[in-house]
């Protein structure tokens, strides 16, 4: 038996290995010019609708993400499948109010989309502020879940084992995304959606075959598991049934709806189309993608209940957990910790997951830091305006910052120490519930991206100042309703578990942080209503991107503002 089991875990093991040189292979394979930033950050084969719907699937799709989609219907019944319906009508919404007015903001970060019609400095660094507190938690809990997967088929005891999991995950994750670069990374989306779309489906096949293809007796499974069939397909499963359970339920809700579509780098893959019916279609394409996967999440969700039983899924979290090895242990027929051949190939998807979002939110933050922030001014501005950027006369009396170092140097420096930062994260804060992340992340993106995007994008002038509020103040407001919620501390599941200072009652503060970042927004002060397109500073010193004003008269017009 011992022999039998050594057999397993080495085939096992050299599946996935061969899974990951097939990974670093495409990203050599898609790898950019490594001497050029631009290339680093963009995408140059200018994809067709189809191409970048299935990279815009791709981009919404993580693991962390399918992990809690999957475990909180499995946990939480008919709450569960209230989330996943709010998922799944999140790039619904995106097509619906953005996906056509993203295209004419060309740019390769999210500070190119809100700094069109403003000062472009400030604005950037507004931008990259917001963009920054939204994407690192997403990164945090894409590692957490991978790592303990890996180790898990790699047969790593214990936390070491984990913790040896995320770094092995997260060394390989900065390789390839170091390597391949924009281009990679959208090679890697295609490819994840691709999977997700076949392996779907397949699960759901198979989670339907255990009950002879009846899902009406996966359903009366799932809720005698619970003991109670009213209890477990009507509302109240996730948070209670009282008044502050009802309000967490539509706050977390809300939270979703609002934040999964609206990340920042969702956001620059539609803007980086080249035609507004491209992004259109593009976005439309995405959205039907991920009705179908969130459908297929609902059903895997019921089976899991069903198949593994509330106890072993109670271990895991009260709202869900990485409960994905149950899954895939109870389909291979074995309840046993040793890797089968499902659990493998459920591992080189994950995996492939994590890699494919890892490189986008990655890209997405060191952008934030190099163009945004401006750490590594005078470098390309993206988006095919680099070589004239890079022309640009130098300003008198102050040194080249080429000189120094080059900016695609720089820009891989900035992409090495966010993922070295948030690797750090991963692995001290390796118990706290990747939900946690989720959370923080969706409604950064629901109270200050979303309200940032709607004023930036609509047709009144949107002031600086009003943009500074809305981020500044609403990205405070969202940290403070965190900060002292259930979910970091009071609750056993919380980030302290052993700690209590909580103030707000509810786990997601949506309901609160998202009207606050619309009305932070929407406040006009005095001599703050003209435009502010017409105030922006010419071209010279300032942060990399910086972009000359829209002259309405045309090229020629911005050409002699550039001979200038």
């Amino acid at each position: 038996m011992t022999g039998e089991l050594a057999d397993d875990r080495f085939l096992s093991i050299a599946l996935f290995l061969l899974f990951l040189a097939c990974c670093l292979s495409l990203s050599m394979w898609a790898s950019p010019d490594l001497r050029d930033e631009d290339s680093l950050f963009t995408d140059t084969d200018r994809p067709g609708p189809m191409r970048s719907g299935l990279a815009f699937t791709g981009d919404f799709i993580s693991v962390a993400g399918v992990l809690y989609l999957i475990g909180i219907v499995a946990v939480a019944g008919t709450d569960g499948v209230l989330v996943v319906a709010a998922a799944a009508a999140s790039p619904l919404l995106m097509r619906r109010w953005l996906a056509g007015k993203l295209p004419i903001r060309k740019g390769w970060s999210f500070g190119d989309v809100l700094a069109h019609r403003l000062p472009s400095g400030p604005a950037r660094r507004a931008a990259a502020t917001g963009a920054l507190v939204a994407t690192v938690p997403l990164l945090v809990a894409q590692l957490v879940p991978i790592g303990q997967i890996t180790a898990a088929l790699m047969g790593l005891p214990g936390e070491a084992g984990e913790q040896a999991g995320i770094v092995l995950v997260g060394a390989l994750m900065l390789a390839c995304v170091t390597i391949g670069g924009a281009r990679g990374a959208t090679a890697l989306q295609i490819c994840k959606a691709a999977a997700f779309l076949v392996m779907g489906p397949l699960l759901c096949c198979l989670v339907l075959f255990q009950f002879r293809w009846d899902p009406g007796a996966m359903l009366s499974a799932a809720s005698r598991a619970k003991g109670s069939a009213d209890a477990y397909l009507s509302f109240g499963g996730l948070f209670g049934t009282d008044l502050t359970g009802m309000l967490d339920l539509a706050s977390i809700t809300v939270t979703v709806l609002l934040g999964a579509a609206f990340l920042p780098y969702l956001v620059t893959r539609l803007s980086g189309c080249d035609e507004v019916w491209i992004a259109r279609r593009a976005a439309g394409w995405g959205a039907g993608a991920v009705i179908l996967l969130c459908t297929a999440a609902v059903i895997l969700g019921f089976g899991l209940r069903a198949l593994v039983g509330a106890r072993e899924l109670a271990e895991q979290g009260p709202r869900g957990g990485n409960n994905l090895l149950l899954l895939a242990a109870a389909l291979d027929g074995n309840g046993t910790g040793h890797p089968g051949m499902l659990l493998t190939f459920v591992s080189c998807a994950a995996f492939l997951a994590v890699l494919a979002s890892a490189s986008v939110l990655l890209l997405s933050a060191s952008a934030a830091l190099v163009h945004d922030l401006g750490w590594g001014a005078g470098t390309g501005t993206g988006s095919g305006r680099g070589a004239a950027a890079k022309g640009r006369a130098p300003v008198p009396g102050q040194p080249s910052p080429a000189r120094h170092m080059p900016g695609n140097v720089r820009a891989r420096l900035a992409l090495l120490g966010v993922g070295a930062v948030c690797l750090v994260l991963a692995v001290v804060a390796r118990e706290v519930n990747p939900q946690f992340w989720l959370t923080l992340t969706y409604t950064q993106a629901a109270s200050v991206l979303l309200p940032a995007l709607c004023y930036s994008l609509g047709r009144r002038p949107f002031p600086l100042a009003a943009l500074r509020r809305c981020v500044y103040g609403g990205t405070a407001v969202t940290l403070a309703l965190v900060a002292f919620s259930p979910a970091m501390s009071g609750a056993p599941d919380a980030v302290f578990p052993h700690a209590d200072w909580q103030l707000w009652p509810l786990y997601a503060p949506g309901l609160v942080s998202v009207p606050a970042g619309f009305v932070l927004g929407a406040i006009r002060r005095a001599g703050e209503g003209a435009p502010d397109s017409g105030t922006r500073p010419a071209p010279g010193p300032g942060p990399v991107g910086t972009v000359p004003p829209q002259d309405p008269r045309g090229g020629a017009a911005r050409d002699e503002l550039a001979g200038r």
